[in-house]
């Protein structure tokens, strides 16, 4: 059972994901993202382009790897929320390879922001990428990100945020804006993809 804010999160991030809206995670919509991004980034060198492709693509067959509880190569918003809570129950059990898991993902998100290769992500890079997901308020999250106010996220900072947003129940903590400012009530019937999934 997700929290309040921890369904608030996941809810948002689902349907960020969900980039053609259609309800369900599918391989689809990563295929669209990786467009979107090498757009936000202005990147024509087509080598370049499928580098970040194959970085999307991999994102997606790791989450349908741990989320497609049902195999149908899809992810529903239950899968999804399940999948969420299983992060939680994994590292509360102690399990360090779900840590590792979620400094994989801040690594992934570092490589897919930073495209001029200095290891770290400035506040234009930032905006780019959250112009692609589609996400509004970029200045005000980068400001909360950006702990010391260096004018820029390193590593560090995003293996934080990460941690943050998938673990944190406090409404106050900086990565809890990772994806943008979250909407007070992100649209989501919890029945609406299909069953619950036990966890």
């Amino acid at each position: 059972m997700l929290s309040d804010l921890h369904d608030r999160k996941a809810t948002y991030y689902f349907n960020l994901i969900d980039e053609d809206g259609n309800g369900i995670i599918e391989a689809s919509d990563f295929a669209l993202r990786a467009q979107r991004l090498a757009a936000a980034q202005n990147l024509t060198d087509e080598g370049v382009r499928e580098t970040l492709r194959s970085q999307v693509v991999a994102w997606w067959d790791h989450i349908c790897t741990i989320a497609d509880f049902d195999g149908d190569a899809r992810v529903t918003l239950p899968e999804w929320k399940a999948y969420w809570h299983s992060i939680q129950r994994g590292v509360g059990e102690g399990e360090t390879m779900t840590l590792r898991t979620l400094q994989r993902a801040a690594r992934g998100t570092l490589d897919a922001i930073d495209r001029t290769g200095t290891g770290w992500v400035t506040e234009e890079e930032y905006a780019d990428w959250l112009d692609a997901w589609g996400a509004d308020g970029s200045a005000e999250a980068f400001r909360q990100l950006d702990r010391g106010g260096k004018g820029f996220l390193t590593e560090e900072d995003l293996v934080v945020a990460v941690q943050e947003f998938y673990l944190s129940d406090d409404p106050n903590a900086p990565g809890n804006v990772l994806y943008g400012p979250l909407p007070e009530n992100p649209s989501s019937d919890p029945n609406e993809f299909g069953g619950e999934i036990s966890s």
